[in-house]
């Protein structure tokens, strides 16, 4: 895959087959992931892999998942997460180019992958076991795909789901976001 290939056809998953990912793939997932750049080289992030089904079942119920889909039924469920953690207040542009690493090197390996910022962050702390002084920025589902996800061009960016089973989802066309020399 080339890496206009591998930028253009990721996509959010948000429902996934029930194979577990293997440990090890999940590891080479963060193990490129913590290249990431990260301002003044500072590296403040933790990730904490979930991927034990007891586990995963504490992190499931901790997530905001996107209105016009719905959270994935059972059967349907991500089968790890990664949660993204710092000592203190988490910087979110650091963690998030972390995020951006995990989602990019996980998709290379065949693995979906969702972003999520809305999160229940005190319970997820506590299922997670993290330390005193530390706060979660984000999460990431990971899991094989089982559904179909199709970006289209439109300016209207809200999501719809088609009744054939197809999540379609707008992109903002290029001439709305580019601006030359200005604005």
């Amino acid at each position: 895959m080339t890496p206009d290939e591998l930028l253009l056809t990721r996509r959010s998953v948000r429902r996934y087959s029930q194979t577990q990912v293997p440990v090890e793939t999940l590891r080479q997932i963060v193990d490129v992931a913590h290249y990431a750049p990260s301002g003044g080289n500072v590296q403040k992030w933790e990730v904490i892999i979930a991927n034990e089904p007891e586990t995963v079942a504490k992190v499931f119920p901790t997530l905001g998942w996107l209105p016009v889909t719905g959270a994935p039924p059972e059967g349907a469920r991500p089968t790890a997460y990664a949660a993204v953690a710092a000592e203190g207040k988490p910087n979110e542009a650091n963690c998030s180019s972390l995020v951006v690493y995990l989602l990019l090197a996980a998709h290379a390996r065949g693995v979906g992958t969702c972003w999520f910022g809305s999160i229940a962050r005190k319970e997820l702390a506590e299922a997670l076991g993290l330390p005193g002084g530390h706060g979660i920025a984000f999460v990431v589902s990971f899991g094989y795909p089982d559904e179909r996800i199709e970006p289209y061009d439109n300016d209207e960016t809200t999501a719809v789901s088609m009744e054939d089973g197809v999540l379609r989802v707008p992109k903002r066309t290029l001439g709305s976001v580019l601006h030359e020399n200005g604005f």
